[in-house]
């Protein structure tokens, strides 16, 4: 990790508030557990702990390898930290995903000022890449899948490099999997796309039991609604009929459709600011408050090259389709900003790519038109 460490640090030499700005991403490891919180505040922290020190010592472990903690496990005792001796081990293996993950943002040509400073500033990102927990393997799998669909344009192959997302949060590659659908369709549909998707959409609402599929995931989503909502209670069902009140089951008709929108906007602000309880959750809200405007602010600039324009509604539609599924299942603030952070990581990189891209393709357009050359409208981006 430290000749990694170094390695950013070369990258970077002429760069030394970065660097600054990634030490104290080291810092803030030991900052966390047993300092700011007790590290049992996040209990499957000491389940990572103790099955990837069982693979390591080449013993059975406690978790089945196919099950989420398994799996994540297996992977961080394939990590280079020599010791496993406690949470801080494991956080410091997510720290080095997190420097592993900026050096493919150098290598492939995915940064810009904007890109370098969203990635190592993000406070999500800073927390999840400090704890001992799986959130950031996941972000790594989910951040070259979508490298082969933004920049690749290979579909094929961003599905097949976020396999192990299956295994690591399986809901996730079933997110990007809608997100690649919805896309699709609205590239392929013509002008008259929203109409019929609209049309689709009315029907699934106020029919969803005379359409086989829709009628399937529409039982699905409230089982897994409910059943996020009985977690937060650990399942105790005393405590779950007391505040079942608070439980809003999923409607049909008007009532779906108002719930879809208002779900995906308050998956983007959850926790407002006034259902803050804790200075982690304030910041939070802040934090969301800032992240709605950039994304109001980004889709209004002005794009002028239609591939760039096309790679950013699939990360519009992979956006819509995320909050929604993930505003609709859940209640738990904390979930939400671990839910979410990885979407919104990889929005803002690619999308900040995408304008640095389109910057480059106006800057080329202009030089050929000032040369009296001819200019393709279908110029490469990448």
């Amino acid at each position: 990790m430290v000749l990694v460490f170094f390695a950013v640090a070369y990258t970077l030499r002429k760069e030394p508030f970065k660097v600054l700005l990634i030490f104290c991403h080291i810092i803030v490891i030991f900052l966390l557990n047993d300092v700011l919180f007790p590290a049992s505040y996040m209990p499957d922290q000491f389940r990572y702990v103790r099955v990837t020190q069982e693979l390591r010592g080449f013993e059975d472990p406690s978790e089945k390898l196919n099950s989420t903690i398994g799996f994540s496990s297996l992977l961080f005792s394939a990590l280079p930290i020599p010791f496993i001796n406690s949470v801080h081990s494991i956080a410091m293996m997510n720290f080095l995903i997190f420097l592993v993950l900026f050096l493919f943002i150098k290598k492939f040509g995915l940064h810009s000022q904007k890109v370098d400073y969203f990635y190592l500033i993000f406070p999500s990102l800073l927390l999840y890449s400090s704890l001992a927990l799986r959130d950031m393997l996941v972000l790594f799998f989910m951040f070259i899948s979508i490298y082969a669909v933004i920049v690749k344009e290979n579909f094929f192959l961003g599905l097949l490099l976020g396999i192990p997302i299956l295994l690591l949060k399986f809901q996730n590659y079933l997110i990007i999997l809608g997100g690649i659908i919805l896309f699709f369709y609205l590239k392929n549909a013509g002008k008259r796309r929203y109409l019929f998707l609209g049309l689709f959409v009315f029907l699934a609402a106020f029919i969803p039991e005379k359409i086989p599929i829709v009628k399937q995931l529409y039982e699905k989503i409230e089982w897994w609604r409910f059943a996020l909502f009985a977690d937060q209670y650990s399942y105790n069902m005393d405590v779950i009929n007391r505040m079942k009140q608070y439980y809003e089951p999923l409607g049909t008709g008007i009532i779906l459709l108002y719930q879809v929108f208002k779900y995906f906007i308050y998956m983007l602000l959850k926790p407002l600011i006034w259902e803050a309880d804790n200075p982690f959750q304030f910041i939070q809200s802040i934090e969301n408050v800032v992240i709605f405007g950039m994304i109001i602010w980004v889709n209004h600039l002005k794009i002028f090259n239609e591939k760039i324009r096309q790679k950013i509604l699939f990360l519009n539609c992979l956006l819509f389709v995320s909050m929604t599924i993930n505003g609709l299942v859940v209640f738990n603030f904390g979930s939400a900003a671990r839910y979410k952070f990885p979407f919104i990581v990889i929005y803002f990189v690619y999308f900040f790519y995408l304008l640095k891209s389109d910057e480059l393709f106006v800057h080329q357009a202009k030089t050929a038109w000032n040369g009296n050359s001819p200019i393709s409208p279908t110029l490469s981006i990448d």
